[in-house]
């Protein structure tokens, strides 16, 4: 019995979800403007960083998308970055709705066509957001849309993280 116990609480380890305190996964997406160029998490080492996993067909995404412009708008770039990967299967749909919510290109907006980031992640669905600390290590994670009263507690969780 102690065996299969065992073996379900590894499988389950195996199989989950990263939470706070992985390590975040690593990768190297184009720009979704300039697909010819690449950003890699490494790229942003040193600073506090929210994640986020949209595409311009979720509503929850489209929702959440100018809370995290203006959320990056308050923030110096240089602490603090919002990190928004599309997995849209056409980078136009992607472009297009951005434009519309964040005409200025406050956020840095990668394209993940292969949907490598939510498979790394083990998404359960859209949208979804991991805020990583300077150190690369996951310091919080959303699931589903953020509302005003979510970005304020975000808010409190980047100063912390941003004064490490």
């Amino acid at each position: 019995m102690k065996k299969v116990i065992l073996t379900v609480m590894i499988c389950l380890t195996l199989f989950a979800a990263p939470r706070e305190g992985d390590k975040q996964v690593a990768y190297t997406l184009p720009l979704l403007y300039k697909p010819a160029k690449v950003l890699s998490n490494s790229d942003m080492n040193g600073k506090v960083v929210l994640l986020n996993l949209w595409a311009s067909w979720c509503s929850g995404c489209q929702e959440e998308m100018p809370l995290f412009v203006a959320l990056q708008k308050r923030h110096n770039k240089k602490d603090f970055i919002v990190v928004a990967a599309s997995i849209d299967s056409v980078n136009d749909n992607a472009k297009e709705f951005l434009n519309r919510v964040d005409p200025n290109k406050d956020l840095i907006a990668l394209y993940d066509v292969k949907k490598s980031l939510p498979k790394a992640y083990r998404c359960p669905g859209l949208p979804s957001s991991f805020l990583i600390d300077k150190e690369g290590k996951i310091a919080a994670v959303y699931i589903g849309s953020l509302d005003k009263a979510m970005i304020k507690d975000l808010e409190k969780k980047i100063a912390e993280l941003e004064r490490k």
